[in-house]
């Protein structure tokens, strides 16, 4: 009945033709970037099952993707019966969303999601609104299945199934368990491959192992996509937005500081200390660690049998910065012992309403310097409305009429009318005076034309026969736009026929919202992006950047330009919380990025793969690819300055007028990785660690010298007449005992030689665990140094999960030891100096005595001699702490390992 009317793209059609290989498990998994077609291959999937299917979709915007893809491509327009988007009604093939799904399973109607009120909520009341849904009545949900049941539904569609809330997911579960589907498919862009264990194996359990990858560089290898660049825009605070956070802080330093005048609160962590359990301090000792900094700080002795336990002497107790605040805090106002709440009840009582009045607590989190209010305050700032209009200047000069600008918005603020918040009617109340635009407004409630396109709108709703209860009037606010009035029947028709004014060119630049243009909108001319938004989720943001990268048959070389906005916390209010905080440490400047939106930009960059723009231009994700590292090391170092912002725009904009560079940069990229088979996307971790005391015990003298008198001994016998013989014995039977060690130092001779080894016994261990079910024989491990410091590891030939897994045990070796079950000590002679060092031993492996042992042969074997030592004792625990100061990762390292998807 179904029947796909289409040609079939290259890496679509390599799916289908290993359908049969794939569904082994009757599970198909595919993961494909936005614009990989990847709704009309589920559908082609499920016209060859030719099973009655229940679809879910995220959003009602993508439900009718789904309808309208169904209909276009494999109905040739027509809408049967056989589709139906309620539940309770299915027909051969069902569409709904995952927030109907709970609706149902709890006897309510399906929710009335609009654009406006998705578009209106924040993240948080949002969830607080799931919260109050109501939860899955057993008997509810029963009769929901037995209806599916009776429509014989026995194969499930799942489309970006991992971004759920819990209620969803306890709905999709009681699904999946009590109607025993058949078959699933799982289509996502974005999986959760940095989720913890716990959420991976429940993702896994859902949607199976992760059959094909379709990445964004295959796309524009293809031509599905078009060449692209990502850019930041920074603006400062406004005086006013900076002046209210300085108040914010003002009152949290504040509240800090009278801290250390409370006798009774001194009292009682002194008390704490003093004769709190060892196991209980040994089981948390980042609290514990900073209690003793509270004390240290407010000039109060740290008790001795604190220090002895921990083997701190006073001197090296941690700075009281905004880490241990944060601890202490959550300690004494809610996550105490039971005895210190009995002793102490007033006290935490009044410090619970002082911490609260100062802004510290909220939903029972403990906030200092990155407090919700100050997060919305600098993501919402009014300085982007500069950033915008700075980069419509700047597009507008580069293509002039041919632009064609989408700006994204959170929120709509229809009631602002002075440019007083960040939304669509401020933005376009900001450009509506521009003479060399064609502004268009389009959201779920408001869509306002510009004169001249309205004539060319009404003649398009005619030969649509979409012109009645359809109007358009000036609007009250600038009598040169119209407001477009549509009633709920016709809205889609109507951004139907606003998209085609769009792409022709009546209008060069359109602000929307992400909840109504963000998902399913497609509109391929669209050759430069502004995300005003402040979402930072992969879903969403590569959605919304989705709608930029397509190709548009009628610009052959179209190259998009994609702009994130990131507000700047100038570098006076940091000197303000340092003035309030003066132990606080170098390291606060870390803290620096929570006061731009990089955070949330860095959030969003581990999804997209693109040119770097600085040397050496590898095609790789993260923020480090667009931004100069020379800039961001001295802001690291000396606090943020204005000026640095202002080079790193003129830098950004420089390169964005270079359309023709950007295309370059993939086509290099691309050749690379595409003409050599061993040039291709690696998915691995990058590491500044200095190994020089990884390199094999013994040293680089130690060998030399042995090998120089080996060498060096028979020549000397020959040359004085001496008996050769007993020199012939003695070199070969130093031959044979520094063959092993000299192996081992040949193998281990240099950082990314190191590193593979260590990759090795990672390897071995997790095959040997069954955890690795690719032939030892086809992985291939890489290493290789980076240009200005670091190595880069990567794995091939592996499956997704499991390469996945590899690089988090390798994360966990190298990275600063935070609290594993097992440890390992390296005790190594380098240079005639011994050294101790401490790493964990991945958590995965760790579970089980027996597999610590196999990792622990392994690395003796490929690397040296190590002992692993379990944390869970008392003697352990000492060690742990031990290890934290001393760990060799944690001394020479700047900042943690990264995971990095590199085409090479």
């Amino acid at each position: 009945m179904l029947k796909f009317n289409g040609t079939w793209r290259n890496y679509q059609q390599r799916i289908l033709d290993s359908l049969e290989l794939h569904l082994v498990d009757n599970k198909i998994h595919v993961v494909a970037a936005p614009g990989a077609g990847k709704t009309t291959l589920g559908l082609e999937v499920i016209a060859r099952l030719n099973r009655p299917t229940l679809i879910l979709a995220p959003t009602i915007t993508i439900r009718a993707q789904w309808k309208q893809r169904l209909a276009a491509s494999f109905l040739n327009g027509q809408s049967p019966d056989i589709i139906s988007t309620d539940i309770r009604h299915p027909g051969l093939i069902t569409i709904t969303t995952y927030q109907a799904l709970l609706a149902a399973f709890c006897g309510k109607e399906e929710p009335t999601e609009t654009e406006e009120n998705e578009e209106e909520l924040l993240e948080e009341e949002t969830e607080e609104n799931e919260k109050n849904l109501t939860r899955l009545k057993k008997e509810k949900a029963d009769e929901v299945i037995a209806i599916l049941k009776q429509a014989h539904i026995d194969l499930l569609c799942f489309d970006e199934a991992h971004h759920l809330r819990n209620e969803w997911w306890k709905a999709l579960v009681y699904l999946l368990d009590n109607l025993k589907p058949k078959q699933t498919i799982s289509l996502t862009a974005t999986p959760p491959y940095d989720a913890d264990t716990a959420e991976w194996d429940r993702y896994s359990s859902l949607c199976g192992s992760i059959d094909e990858v379709i990445s964004i560089p295959e796309l524009v290898q293809n031509g599905d996509l078009c060449p692209h660049q990502d850019f930041i825009h920074f603006s400062l605070l406004r005086k006013t937005e900076s002046e209210q956070i300085n108040k914010t802080l003002e009152r949290i330093a504040q509240f800090i500081e009278a801290l250390a005048d409370n006798e009774i609160l001194l009292q009682a962590v002194t008390d704490t200390l003093l004769h709190e359990s060892e196991e209980v301090m040994l089981d948390n000792p980042p609290t514990y660690v900073a209690l003793a900094s509270f004390l240290k700080w407010a000039d109060a002795p740290v008790p001795e049998r604190f220090l002895d336990l921990f083997g701190f002497s006073s001197f090296y107790v941690p700075s009281f910065n905004s880490k241990y605040q944060k601890l202490f805090l959550s300690f004494v106002l809610f996550k105490h012992p039971t005895g210190f709440a009995a002793s102490y009840p007033e006290l935490i009582e009044k410090l619970r309403g002082q911490a609260k009045a100062a802004g510290i607590i909220s939903s029972k989190s403990i906030y200092i310097n990155d407090g919700p209010k100050i997060k919305r305050q600098i993501a919402n700032s009014l300085g982007k409305l500069d950033s915008i209009q700075d980069i419509v200047t700047l597009e507008t000069e580069c293509l002039g009429k041919q632009l064609r600008l989408v700006i994204l918005a959170d929120y709509i603020k229809y009631d602002i009318t002075d440019c007083s918040a960040l939304g669509v009617i401020p933005i376009w109340q900001t450009l509506k005076e521009r003479k060399n635009i064609s502004l268009g407004v389009l959201t779920g409630t408001i869509i306002l034309l510009p004169q001249p396109v309205v004539a060319v709108f009404k003649e398009r709703l005619q030969q649509a026969q979409l012109h009645e209860q359809v109007t358009a009037t000036a609007f009250d606010r600038d009598p040169y736009f119209f407001k477009i009035t549509v009633p709920g029947s016709k809205k889609a028709g109507v951004v139907r026929l606003i998209t085609q004014l769009f792409n022709e060119g009546y209008l060069t630049v359109l602000v929307g919202t992400q909840a109504l243009l963000g998902e399913g909108w497609d509109a391929p001319s669209i050759n430069s992006l502004i995300l005003s938004s402040t979402v930072s989720s992969y879903m969403l943001s590569n959605q919304m950047r989705g709608r930029a990268i397509r190709k548009d048959k009628n610009n052959p070389n179209k190259v998009a330009n994609i702009w994130h906005l990131a507000s700047v916390k100038i570098p006076s209010l940091l000197e303000r919380l340092k003035q309030h905080a003066p132990t606080a440490s170098k390291t606060e400047f870390e803290s620096a990025f929570e006061f731009f939106d990089l955070a949330q930009l860095e959030q969003r960059f581990k999804g997209y793969e693109a040119p770097g723009i600085y040397e050496p231009y590898y095609i790789e994700n993260g923020l480090d690819r667009i931004l100069p590292k020379t800039v961001m090391t001295l802001i690291m170092t000396r606090g943020p300055q204005e000026s640095d912002f202002i080079g790193m725009n003129s830098g950004m904009k420089a390169r964005a007028r270079d359309r023709a560079l950007t295309r370059k940069l993939w086509e290099k990229g691309l050749h690379l990785a595409y003409s050599n088979p061993e040039k291709a996307l690696r998915k691995g971790i990058q590491t500044e660690a200095k190994m020089k005391d990884f390199y094999y015990s013994g040293g680089y003298f130690s060998i030399l010298t042995f090998w120089a008198f080996l060498l060096g001994t028979p020549g000397w016998l020959c040359a004085h007449n001496m008996a050769y013989k007993p020199a012939i014995f003695f070199f070969t039977l130093f031959v044979l005992v520094m063959l092993k060690p000299t192996y081992k130092f040949l193998k281990c001779s240099s950082p990314e030689k190191i590193m593979r080894q260590m990759g090795i016994v990672v390897l071995e261990t997790l095959s040997y665990m069954g955890l690795i079910k690719t032939s030892l024989q086809q992985v291939n491990i890489k290493c290789k140094n980076i240009p200005g410091g670091g190595i880069f590891f990567s794995v091939t030939n592996v499956s997704p999960e499991e390469n996945n897994l590899i690089i988090k045990c390798m994360q966990e070796i190298v990275d600063p030891i935070e609290n594993p079950r097992y440890i390992f000590i390296r005790k190594s002679k380098l240079d005639f100096l011994s050294t101790t060092d401490y790493h964990s031993i991945p958590t995965i492996i760790g579970q089980k005595q027996a597999n610590v042992q196999v990792f622990e042969g392994l690395w003796n074997k490929y690397i040296g001699g190590c002992h692993a030592v379990y944390t869970r004792t008392r003697e352990g625990r000492k060690l742990l702490l031990k290890a934290r100061k001393a760990a060799f990762s944690s001394l020479v390292r700047t900042k943690k390992s990264k995971k990095l998807s590199r085409y090479e």
